[in-house]
C-alpha cells in the first residue's frame, strides 16, 4: 500500500524523530530554569501520547467510517495520508517556533488546536470535511508534539532526565500500537450512538484534562538563540511531499486522471529546489529547514538506514492489517484491535528498555 509512505512521520516519532528538531538539541538545562515535576512529566507525555495514538486509532475505523459516509478506498487512505503528510510538513517548523514563543505556549495552543480539531473529525458530516479536519489535526499535532522531548531537554537534568527520555520512549512506543486497540474497543462499544466517532472525540475531555494540568505543571522554556522560520524551506518541502504522496495515494482508485501525472511531474523539481535552497542557506550561514550537514554525520546515516524502511513497513502494516482483519477475515472491530495486543505489549517493554540497554551495551543493540 502506498499510503505507507505518508504515514512516515508517526512511525518516526519514536524517540529519534523529535531529536532532530532543533529544540530538541538543548544540551544541558539553563540554571535559571525551573525544574519538571513529576505532574508536569506526566502531562507533556499525555500531550505526547494524543497525536501518537490518534495517528493509528482511525485504522481499525476505517471500515465503520467507509459504510457510514461512503468514503470509497481512495478517501479513505486520505483520512490517514492527510494527517500525515500535514504533521510531517511541520514538525520541524513546530519546533522552531517552540524556540521562539516559548514552548509551554506552544504546548498549550498545540494541545487547544488538536482538542478542537478532534471534535471536527468527530462531527464531520462526510468524507471530504473528515479528510479536511484530519489534516488540521495533523498540523495541531506538529505544533504539540515537538514541545515535549524540548521541554523535558530544558526542564530536567541527571538521571531526572534519563528517566524521562526512556518513559518518552515508552509512550511512544505503546501509542503506536496501543491506538488500533483502543480504536476497536471505542468503536465496538459503540458510546450514545457515536460509532466510530468516538476515537475522534474522546480526545477532546483528554485534551481539555492536559491543558488545564499543562497551565499549572509545565515550565515556560525557549531557546537563548531560536534560529528564524526557513518559510521558502517549508514550502518547497510542503509542494515536495503533496506532489508526490497526493497522486501516490489518490492516483490508483481515480483511473490515473491527468492531475496525477502532472503532481509526479512536478515532484522531482519541488524535490531538487528544496535541497538547492536548504544547501544555499546553511551556506550563508542561516539555518535551514533540514540542514544538509545532518545527513554527513555517521550515526544521522546509520539512524536514518534503519527508520526509514520501519517506518514505511510499519506504517503500511498497520493499516493494512487493520482492514484485512475486518474486511477479510470479518473480525469484529474489538476483535481486530485485540488481535494487536501482543504487539503492544512488547513494543511497550522494549522501548522501556531499550535506553538502558543501549547504556550497557552501546550500539550493538540497535
Amino acid at each position: 500500500m502506498l499510503i505507507s509512505v505518508s504515514q512516515t512521520p508517526t512511525a518516526s516519532a519514536v524517540p529519534a524523530a523529535p531529536s532532530t528538531t532543533p529544540s530538541a538539541a538543548a544540551p544541558s538545562r539553563p540554571a535559571t530554569a525551573p525544574l519538571l515535576t513529576p505532574l508536569g512529566l506526566l502531562t507533556v507525555l499525555l500531550g505526547a501520547a494524543l497525536p501518537m495514538i490518534d495517528f493509528f486509532i482511525v485504522n481499525v475505523a476505517l471500515p465503520t467510517i467507509d459504510h457510514d459516509l461512503h468514503a470509497g478506498p481512495a478517501m479513505l487512505e486520505m483520512v490517514v495520508a492527510g494527517y500525515g503528510v500535514a504533521y510531517a510538513t511541520l514538525l520541524v517548523l513546530g519546533g522552531r517556533l517552540g524556540d521562539m514563543a516559548g514552548r509551554r505556549r506552544l504546548f498549550l495552543w498545540g494541545l487547544a488546536a488538536f482538542g478542537l480539531t478532534s471534535l471536527a473529525c468527530g462531527l464531520a458530516p462526510d468524507a471530504w470535511t473528515l479528510v479536511a479536519a484530519r489534516v488540521a489535526q495533523g498540523a495541531a499535532a506538529a505544533l504539540l508534539l515537538p514541545q515535549v522531548l524540548a521541554t523535558i531537554q530544558a526542564a530536567t537534568t541527571g538521571k531526572r532526565r534519563a528517566r524521562a527520555v526512556s518513559l518518552y520512549g515508552g509512550t511512544a512506543g505503546v501509542s503506536s500500537a496501543v491506538g488500533q486497540v483502543l480504536g476497536g474497543l471505542l468503536v465496538s462499544v459503540d458510546l450514545a450512538g457515536s460509532g466510530w466517532r468516538a476515537v475522534f472525540l474522546v480526545n477532546v475531555p483528554i485534551a481539555a484534562a492536559a491543558w488545564l494540568l499543562a497551565a499549572r505543571t509545565v515550565p515556560e522554556s525557549r531557546s537563548p538563540h531560536p534560529s528564524r522560520v526557513d518559510g521558502a524551506g517549508t514550502a518547497l518541502l510542503a509542494t515536495a511531499l503533496i506532489t508526490l504522496l497526493l497522486p501516490l495515494t489518490e492516483g490508483r482508485a481515480a483511473g490515473w486522471p491527468l492531475w496525477s501525472w502532472l503532481l509526479l511531474a512536478v515532484f522531482p523539481f519541488a524535490a531538487a529546489a528544496f535541497v538547492a535552497v536548504e544547501r544555499r542557506a546553511e551556506r550563508t550561514g542561516r539555518t535551514p529547514l533540514v540542514p544538509p550537514s545532518l545527513f554527513r554525520i555517521p550515526s544521522v546515516r546509520s539512524g536514518l538506514t534503519m527508520l526509514v524502511p520501519f517506518s514505511l513497513g510499519f506504517g503500511g502494516f498497520m493499516f493494512v492489517v487493520a482492514v484485512a482483519l475486518q474486511s477479510g477475515l470479518h473480525y469484529g472491530p474489538l476483535a481486530a484491535g485485540l488481535s494487536l495486543l501482543p504487539l503492544c505489549v512488547a513494543f511497550f517493554l522494549a522501548s522501556l528498555a531499550g535506553p538502558r540497554l543501549v547504556q550497557r551495551f552501546g550500539r550493538r543493540v540497535v
